[in-house]
């Protein structure tokens, strides 16, 4: 995974030759910032990487909350082909991968979830009882688990597709992504805030930590630590079980410049994910950084070394 060279669409591939040779000239540097990317025409969707180290990442759409919903997730493989991996979403949000490998969807607009067999081809796997879904995870027993954040719950999703709340919380405020953590519990990324909460496999809610910003993107959680995306403040955050917390790249300032994790600057950083060796945390930025934070595309797939 040290040197994909992700491509642009096929709107620009008059300069994939150059592009792709720049990009994979850049050797990783543990404690630095590098784009792996060209922009993607994509919105900053979910994000997920297989076992054999293929990179996903959805469009969410052009915007937040105006114009069509995107459609599409794409595939970027470790010797950097990039392929539509499957279309026919409607606001392809957080993702998550299943203990059998097999993919699953969160439409955010369709208000279900997708699952994509081998073979590339979308089917719906919940159809009904969410609302605004986003995040997806996994519980101790391998049930898939949806953060919903329309109406601030999240809900357990039996093998036959039905899904049923047993989280409700003044605490979960558009929650945008959930993780098994280490403990058993489930944790929690606020979009409407900077929080992250813990739930108890009953419901049972409490704050773990609340983080500049006010706006939460997704976290990736690993050797006792989790990782965090302080999407409005521009910041990845690593935060332990414990609640204490640290910057551990974006200087703060919104931008799209690479070098030491402190000192790069991030573009609403909003999925997050590790590769396979844990070595390597890697997230999607708006490419294009300017006022407000509305616009999602096009996407760039960044990267951090952590060891």
């Amino acid at each position: 995974m040290s040197r994909i060279p992700l491509v642009l669409s096929a709107l620009v591939m008059t300069s994939l030759t150059t592009g792709s040779a720049e990009l994979s000239a850049q050797e990783p540097q543990i404690g630095h910032v590098r784009t792996l990317s060209s922009p993607i025409d994509a919105g900053s969707g979910g994000l997920e990487v297989d076992a054999d180290g293929n990179v996903y990442t959805a469009d969410f759409g052009a915007t937040l909350s105006s114009g069509p919903p995107g459609t599409r997730v794409w595939r970027i493989t470790p010797a950097g082909e990039v392929s539509v991996y499957a279309e026919g979403f409607r606001g392809a949000s957080g993702n998550a991968i299943g203990p059998d490998g097999t993919f699953y969807q969160a439409n955010i607009a369709g208000g279900t979830v997708s699952r994509v067999d081998q073979d590339g081809k979308v089917s719906t796997f919940v159809a009904s009882g969410l609302a605004a879904p986003v995040g997806l995870t996994f519980d101790n027993q391998g049930r898939l688990v949806v953060a919903n954040c329309g109406s601030n719950t999240l809900a357990r999703v039996d093998e036959d597709g039905e899904a049923e709340v047993f989280a409700s919380s003044n605490l979960l405020q558009c929650p945008n992504n959930l993780v098994l953590g280490g403990d058993g519990n489930f944790y929690v990324s606020n979009f409407y805030n900077g929080d992250v909460v813990r739930i108890t496999p009953q419901g049972e809610t409490t704050r773990l930590v609340t983080l500049p910003g006010g706006n939460n993107g997704h976290l990736v959680f690993t050797d006792g630590v989790f990782y965090v995306a302080a999407r409005a403040a521009n910041q990845i955050y690593e935060v332990t079980m414990d609640g204490e917390s640290r910057v551990i790249a974006g200087s703060g300032d919104r931008g799209v410049d690479d070098g030491p994790a402190m000192e790069a600057t991030l573009s609403l950083p909003n999925d997050l994910a590790l590769s396979p060796d844990g070595r390597t945390l890697y997230w999607n930025d708006v490419a294009a950084p300017g006022p407000g934070t509305q616009t999602l595309t096009p996407t760039v797939v960044r990267a951090l070394t952590l060891r």
